[in-house]
């Protein structure tokens, strides 16, 4: 049993609703109107008694419209929210908990609690009646099946009562924007099923539920997206692809690799600095085995990055595909399957075979200089893409013949920047692709991703940037 703590719950209302209907014009207009009128008598019923919401795998089963429910002592109207923990099953990442009681984290785990739409079949107070019509004309019958999913966001302090009320009007709501859906993008006899996708944007402390047709693809989707950045004000950067939907806690589970790692760990002070983030998700891949080196890992980090914005469709490649790909562009010899390092003409060279175009450039850093940021703040405005940093030792020529020394060249994701707006400080965020800490979040966290000062750019290092441009549109 969790403790009750005062935190945020998000309840994920699910459940298939059947919508069914005889529709005697069979043309483009007459179907739109036959299923429009079929989702408006379905709301009608999800405003009645008829409503039931269920725990599921528990005994719980409740009338949002009356506020009765099978646990009614336990769960009056004017109960608390957080009452019905102890009667569902919660949804919850269990290695964001553990990562949660370590005190240089503010970590605090999203519960889910999920729950099933379904309708009452009888009731007492209503006597159904068959009617039997005869009618000659032609006419299709249609059978939908309407995915309804709606997330309602509750404190857990909350009246049940209230949150009861949500329910209703959230599914409403959504079979509203359903019919909306059906209505734009039927055509002639193919009817589409509309699907609910989450999405988390920024300043907003809600979850933004957009309905997408299923099968068609992100470029026909693109009007409908420019549509909605307008209506919220979100610019050009891409936040409504369906890859960016938000994970559920059962989600991130099924993740083979870490999504966002960064998001663990405490952002510098908004009153002492102006951060400069990269967008949308990428999933850390980082050198847990043996042998391969970090440059392999960033490149399976930033094809994860266009994969999650939905900018291509192709599943990240294993170390293997990676060196077929190296050896297709002729880097290695033979077809031999080597542990090479490559550096960023060959990093940039991939990424062109897979129609993403890159821009380079280097950094030398001068002593008592803080590094100039201006041209990577530049990127996470315009691209918002993983940078990729290279770092090769430099040093005295001379001396290097003496003593020659060979160092492995290192390489880093820069995720972000955070610039003084009083000093000449500065903050880089940093994913180490080197790093081989065990897969355990814990671990990762505390290792893997850090905010470091100017004295991550060392003046005995020559520094190579791969900067990945952002496709247009949204």
């Amino acid at each position: 049993m969790l403790p009750l703590e005062s935190e945020i719950l998000l309840f994920r209302i699910k459940g298939g609703i059947e919508l069914d209907r005889a529709i005697s014009k069979t043309d483009e207009e007459g179907i739109k109107a036959g299923l429009t009128e079929a989702i408006n008598n379905l709301i009608v019923k999800v405003n009645s008694n008829a409503l039931v919401v269920s725990g599921l795998g528990g005994s719980l089963y409740l009338w949002p419209k009356n506020y009765r429910s099978t646990r009614q002592y336990e769960l009056p109207e004017d109960a608390h929210c957080k009452a019905i923990l102890k009667f569902v099953t919660v949804e919850i990442n269990d290695d964001i908990k553990k990562l949660s009681k370590k005190k240089s984290t503010n970590i605090i785990p999203v519960k889910v609690i999920n729950l099933q739409i379904m309708f009452e079949l009888t009731r007492l107070d209503v006597i159904e009646s068959v009617t039997v019509q005869h009618n000659t004309k032609s006419c299709i019958y249609f059978k939908l099946t309407l995915p309804v999913d709606v997330v309602i966001l509750a404190n857990p302090d909350d009246p049940w009562g209230n949150l009861q009320n949500q329910i209703v009007e959230a599914v409403s709501t959504q079979l509203s924007e359903m019919k909306k859906c059906i209505q734009r993008y039927t055509k002639e006899m193919s009817v589409p099923i509309p699907q609910a996708f989450h999405f988390e944007l920024p300043d907003k402390t809600t979850l933004t539920t957009v309905i997408y047709p299923a099968g068609i693809s992100e470029e026909t989707l693109e009007t409908q997206r420019k549509e909605l950045h307008t209506e919220l004000g979100l610019g050009d950067m891409p936040f409504l692809r369906r890859p960016m939907a938000f994970d559920f806690p059962n989600d991130e589970l099924k993740n083979k690799h870490v999504k966002n790692l960064h998001k663990y760990i405490s952002l510098p002070s908004s009153d002492m600095f102006k951060i400069h983030m990269s967008h949308g998700s990428y999933s850390y891949q980082h050198l847990s085995d043996n042998g391969w080196n970090a440059a392999f890992r960033c490149l399976q980090t930033t094809i994860s990055w266009f994969n999650f914005q939905g900018y291509i469709n192709i599943p990240i490649p294993t170390l293997e595909d990676m060196q077929r790909m190296l050896t297709s562009l002729d880097k290695t010899s033979e077809g031999v399957v080597t542990l090479d390092w490559f550096g960023s003409v060959t990093f940039s060279e991939v990424l062109t075979s897979l129609g993403i175009s890159t821009a380079s450039m280097n950094i030398q850093p001068a002593p008592d200089t803080s590094m100039d940021s201006s041209h990577l703040i530049a990127h996470f405005e315009n691209h918002g893409t993983p940078i990729v940093i290279y770092a090769v030792q430099i040093g005295n020529v001379e001396e290097a013949a003496e003593a020659p020394e060979v160092i492995e060249p290192k390489a880093y994701m820069l995720l972000g920047v955070a610039v003084s707006a009083v000093s000449d400080d500065r903050k880089f965020l940093i994913l180490d692709a080197q790093c081989t800490a065990s897969d355990d979040l814990v671990s990762m966290v505390e290792k893997a991703i850090e905010w470091k000062s100017n004295e991550f750019w060392e003046q005995s290092e020559l520094f190579e940037l791969c900067l990945p441009q952002r496709p247009d549109g949204v």
